[in-house]
């Protein structure tokens, strides 16, 4: 297989410090949390913890299901232990982690694709039903923002979703697409692991951003309670942010 280092820009990286900036802020301060990631080939996020604040790096892992990848971020995990940071990368599928100990631990679900298709709501279910994933903890997940299988499909796909969320209109349907997809997948999570009533799971907010591809980084926390469909998915206290222009929308439809 060929060697190729994944090369994603800076953009990726500044909105994971504003990520990190509110959820610590709001979520995590004097809190330590273990590191639960799919850091790629150059485990630049490892960097950014580190740079914001290191215990939040120590003893962290980084998850890689490819050889030629794993490769290359053995070279970097190398690197980085030079420098002083503790990471360790496993050549293993990220969603077969096994939790260890229970401090709260702060996964990043970071993907090149779209969270609402495939099996993420089955994968993510799996861990909150073993307890991998679990109150106290904090999810991280990219989301490709330009990508869908075809509207008539998307709207078919969440036509409950938007009947909750009284959108009829196909401007709308494709707004809160956009800005909750990942928390339509968290709910259905939910729902796979029939703990919709005992887990409650709260946005901190979205970062939209676009190096090679328009992409959004969402965050959410995990606590006791129960999680109501609408007020977790039209949460105002989540604004989603667009640090290009500038802009940002306090409630997220």
């Amino acid at each position: 297989m060929p060697r190729e280092r994944l090369k994603f820009g800076p953009q990726k990286y500044a909105a994971m410090h504003l990520l990190l900036s509110r959820w610590i802020r709001k979520h995590a301060a004097g809190v330590d949390h273990r590191y639960v990631t799919m850091g790629g080939t150059e485990l630049l996020d490892v960097v950014s913890l580190n740079f914001v604040d290191p215990t939040l790096a120590c003893d962290a892992v980084s998850y890689e299901v490819l050889s030629n990848r794993h490769a290359l971020a053995l070279e970097s995990q190398s690197r980085l232990r030079l420098a002083g940071i503790n990471i360790t990368t496993s050549h293993a599928n990220f969603f077969r982690f096994e939790r260890a100990d229970d401090r709260p631990h702060l996964f990043f679900i970071d993907l090149e694709g779209v969270f609402a298709w495939a099996d993420y709501h089955m994968r993510v279910g799996d861990m909150l039903a073993a307890g991998t994933i679990r109150e106290g903890d904090t999810l991280f997940v990219t989301s490709h923002l330009g990508h869908n299988p075809g509207w008539p499909k998307v709207f078919r796909t969440f036509d409950g979703e938007f009947r909750l969320l009284n959108a009829s209109a196909n401007s709308d349907k494709r707004n809160w697409y956009r800005k909750a997809h990942c928390s339509f997948t968290l709910y259905k999570a939910l729902q796979y692991a029939d703990l919709v009533d005992d887990v409650a799971i709260q946005p901190i907010g979205t970062i939209e951003y676009a190096d090679t591809s328009p992409m959004g980084l969402f965050g959410f926390v995990l606590s006791t309670g129960a999680t109501h469909f609408h007020r977790f998915v039209a949460a105002e206290d989540a604004p989603y942010y667009k640090p290009r222009s500038g802009t940002f929308e306090r409630a997220r439809g």
